[in-house]
């Protein structure tokens, strides 16, 4: 009598029990790296506004005032901020809000969707005071600077 080969493979249910602890792991490294990603981008912007706020003091130096506005170039008629007013991957908007001879405040605007929520619009002012505001308009300044 012939004997009866032993199966070779896997079950239906140790196939199963991979697939899900490979789906677990994919999502939660996923979650890590979005939000690594979120991180640097925030970095970026935060970067960003320093630069600005060092930017407005030389103006200040200079002018005797504030500068209201940002990609200035050497030359231009109107004298603003040698500053991008783009984070380098473009998560960031940044803008002057206000610019008076005494006070200025710059901000950073999240406009894209790899952008943090919990830190939507970043500002700085003249007093060096650093601000954070999430999506739905809460303090957030403890989390995101």
């Amino acid at each position: 009598m012939a004997q009866a080969r032993a199966a070779a493979g896997f079950t239906l249910i140790e196939v199963m029990i991979a697939l899900a602890v490979v789906a677990i792991t994919t999502t939660i490294a996923a979650s890590t790296y979005r939000n690594h990603l979120r991180r640097g981008h925030r970095a970026q912007a935060a970067q960003a506004l320093l630069m600005a706020a060092a930017e407005q003091e030389k103006f200040h130096l200079a002018h005797g005032s504030y500068g209201n506005r940002l990609d200035a170039t050497v030359g231009d008629d109107l004298p603003g901020l040698p500053v991008a007013s783009r984070t380098p991957g473009g998560q960031y908007t940044l803008a002057v809000d206000i610019a008076t001879p005494s006070e200025f405040r710059v901000t950073a605007t999240a406009s894209g969707n790899q952008a943090d929520p919990a830190c939507r619009i970043l500002s700085i002012d003249e007093s060096g005071r650093r601000r954070a505001v999430d999506s739905r308009g809460a303090d957030s300044a403890h989390r995101c600077w």
